[in-house]
């Protein structure tokens, strides 16, 4: 038996009953046209899946001729399943990616570049110039930035505000946040904890990396890691210190965390822990899973170090190389962008947009959370670095080494030394091979 969706029942009806003229009053197509069907795949939570279906239905509404279906999954098994579409053919044809993997997707031949489309289906006319920069690969434009967005440090304020500790959401330290978190564990019920654990957090590492001086982490033509075993060892032991200190929870329960970006599983999500990590745009997502109010600092500064965050693009929409209508799927992608009613939806979620006018008509009408995230990006200028260049091919199979093997630490199965030596090897293979 063939489903019919209610847009294709409701045109077939009218054509049958000699409606045509009825079916356009409707804004269904008329009688014979056809209706472009185009997939948008993303990684999401809860509330971004909520929003980005929303918002669909709201194109769908306005473009009888153009369908859209949404496909989600969490992070992780977002890549995973865009690895086996990729090898089959038939990605959706419109993607969200993130900065770190532009590169190595564009170098692949499985995304199509935006340039042709530029003046006619899509309108670059108002989006930030820094926006377009950070969306150009090998001289062409491939993604439409989304949102600009940074790292961020999430904390649950009641629970800061109870340990009687203080600090400056912008320039505070390590030794801060070991402070701040050690008092938090003494202030709370047991298995409560002050921080979440980042030893086996990429992420976190690479800022400390920036705060070293390392730009980025890979060497300038990709093939090689620019680090050595000794940032990695100072790294992980300061994460030990936190441990030791009763800072974080035991590593055993930190093991289990690590890789996970489902925001459901987060500590401060869950009442384990009072801080976690996360990026600012998913400031307002992390509030929308938790009644106490969230407040949002920045990654902790190495005292007298350089700095290791950075502004970037959340993430890109782009058109995939296994599109079915390019035309109708760049329609689309412009509208996620621009559309009034669309963009009122989708808020800051993803973060700041880059388009100017959608950033002044969600100015009035700004929810906490989202007036957070404003105020902390704000908050921000003038303490940031450089953009790092695009990661070389092979830098998420790196990422996910990094993640697996600093259990090892976690667990107490083998010394740290030890750990950054087999980490450093296994990165190095994966660049020879990528």
């Amino acid at each position: 038996m063939t489903r019919l969706n209610r847009r294709k029942f409701m045109s077939r009806a009218a054509a049958a009953a000699g409606a045509t003229a009825a079916a356009s009053s409707f804004g269904l197509p008329a009688f014979g046209q056809e209706v472009s069907r185009i997939r948008h795949g993303w990684w999401g939570n809860p509330e971004r899946d909520r929003r980005t279906f929303e918002v669909i239905d709201i194109f769908n509404g306005k473009h009888p001729n153009i369908e859209v279906v949404g496909e989600t999954l969490g992070f992780n098994d977002y890549f995973t399943r865009l690895a086996t579409q990729i090898a089959g053919g038939n990605m959706p044809d419109c993607i969200q990616q993130g900065y770190g993997v532009m590169q190595e997707y564009v170098d692949r031949g499985t995304m199509i570049p935006l340039t042709e489309f530029v003046g006619n289906t899509i309108d670059i006319s108002d989006v930030d110039e820094s926006g377009l920069s950070a969306g150009t690969f090998n001289g062409e434009l491939y993604g439409l930035t989304i949102g600009a967005n940074t790292m961020a440090t999430v904390f649950n304020t009641a629970l800061v505000e109870a340990s009687g500790e203080t600090f400056d959401s912008v320039t505070w330290t390590y030794d801060d946040l070991k402070r701040v978190a050690t008092a938090i564990s003494g202030s709370t019920p047991d298995g409560v904890y002050g921080t979440d654990d980042s030893t086996a957090d990429w992420g976190a590492f690479g800022v400390f990396a920036g705060q070293n001086g390392f730009l980025s982490v890979f060497s300038d033509d990709g093939e090689d890691m620019s680090i050595d075993a000794d940032l990695i060892i100072e790294y992980w032991n300061m994460w030990k210190e936190m441990r030791d200190a009763g800072a974080t929870p035991p590593g055993a329960d930190s093991a289990g965390l690590a890789g996970q970006a489902d925001l459901t599983v987060q500590g401060v999500v869950t009442g384990q822990t009072a801080i976690t990590y996360a990026w600012s745009n998913q400031i307002v997502g992390i509030q929308g899973l938790m009644q106490d109010k969230v407040g949002a600092a920045m990654r902790p500064h190495l005292p007298g170090g350089e700095p290791g965050q950075s502004v970037q693009p959340s993430q890109f929409i782009c058109l995939s190389r296994d599109t079915v209508d390019a035309e109708a799927a760049t329609t689309y992608m412009n509208a996620f962008i621009h559309d009034p009613d669309m963009t009122a939806v989708l808020g800051m979620e993803r973060g700041i947009p880059e388009v100017s006018s959608v950033r002044q008509m969600l100015a009035p009408t700004m929810s906490e959370a989202e007036a957070t995230t404003v105020e902390y990006f704000d908050s921000i200028q003038g303490h940031v670095g450089p953009l790092a260049p695009p990661n070389p091919a092979g830098a998420r199979e790196i990422e996910e080494a990094f993640e697996r093997i600093a259990v090892n630490i976690l667990l107490e199965r083998q010394s740290i030394e030890d750990t950054a030596n087999q980490f450093l090897q296994e990165a190095r293979g994966i660049l020879r091979r990528a």
